[in-house]
């Protein structure tokens, strides 16, 4: 898929949804965030882009998250089992629902 493509955010985004490794982290999340940028200049204000427009928002609500509460180590985000291993955001929202 290449950088181009109107998909490729959503691909970055999935993938450090489904990371858990902190130093990759470290690095998808201003690939996704900078991919979400990409793509909201390109559609601009369309009403046709409304329903990926609100997506974006809520992206980039979840990369915030993960900044704070998993990057900037903020207390209460350690959520390592006994071998010390994060599941990845995506199986904890399963969890939950």
């Amino acid at each position: 898929m290449s950088c181009d493509s109107p998909l490729h955010w959503k691909k970055m985004f999935l993938q450090a949804m489904d990371e858990s490794d902190r130093e990759k982290l470290r690095r998808l999340v201003p690939k996704a965030e900078a991919a979400i940028f990409i793509r909201r200049e390109e559609l601009g204000n369309s009403v046709e882009a409304r329903e990926e427009l609100g997506t974006m928002a809520v992206a980039i609500a979840a990369l915030c998250s993960i900044r704070i509460h998993e990057l900037g180590g903020t207390a209460g985000s350690d959520e390592s089992d006994h071998r010390g291993v994060k599941p990845s955001r995506r199986a904890r929202s399963q969890e939950t629902a």
